[in-house]
């Protein structure tokens, strides 16, 4: 398949978090559409891990489910900071935790339709734990379970966060295959 030809774009609505770009394109057969999609920055996906497979994950209220949530440590990646100086200081300041190894394992596009962001998941070992530094808006509780917890919690519904969800069944994966 080729690929379409964009004739204009232009942003809609620009919002702290993400932009709505309003798209006009050419499809193979001729046809002109208008489509719409919103961008926003990449982020980071941080699994903290254990030598015993204990994995950090953190608890917050997320309104827009309007319920307290378990998932990774995450965030934007801001500016032209790379992915692993993101993931070093989101599980800093979210979870006051400090890792000596840090290895990318995933990238995970969110959306091919509508959603344009771009996620790096990264495993954090050698881990010493401190104080965090939270944003003013944010509350949050660190929990600490075996991997095999997190899993059952995975497959039971309970941790439903897609990028939480994937790198938690990774690094399952890549424990019972001894690459950890």
């Amino acid at each position: 398949m080729s690929q379409w030809k964009i004739i204009s774009q232009k942003s809609a609505f620009k919002a702290k978090l993400f932009d709505v770009k309003k798209i006009v394109f050419r499809n193979n057969s001729g046809r002109e559409k208008v489509h719409y999609i919103a961008e926003r920055d990449s982020i980071v996906v941080v699994f903290p891990l254990t030598d015993s497979y204990e994995i950090y994950l953190i608890s917050e209220y997320r309104y827009m489910l309007k319920k307290t949530v378990l998932e990774a440590v995450a965030g934007h990646i801001d500016g032209k900071e790379t992915s692993i100086a993101a993931a070093k200081r989101e599980l800093k300041e979210e979870a006051g935790i400090s890792a000596h190894q840090l290895e990318e394992i995933a990238r995970v596009e969110m959306s091919g339709s509508v959603f344009k962001s771009k996620s790096y998941l990264f495993l954090a070992k050698g881990l010493e734990i401190g104080d965090n530094n939270l944003e003013d808006d944010e509350e949050i509780v660190l929990v600490k379970m075996p991997l095999s917890e997190a899993v059952e919690k995975v497959m039971s519904g309970e941790i439903n966060h897609s990028t939480s969800m994937i790198g938690i069944l990774m690094l399952d994966k890549l424990r019972k295959e001894k690459k950890l």
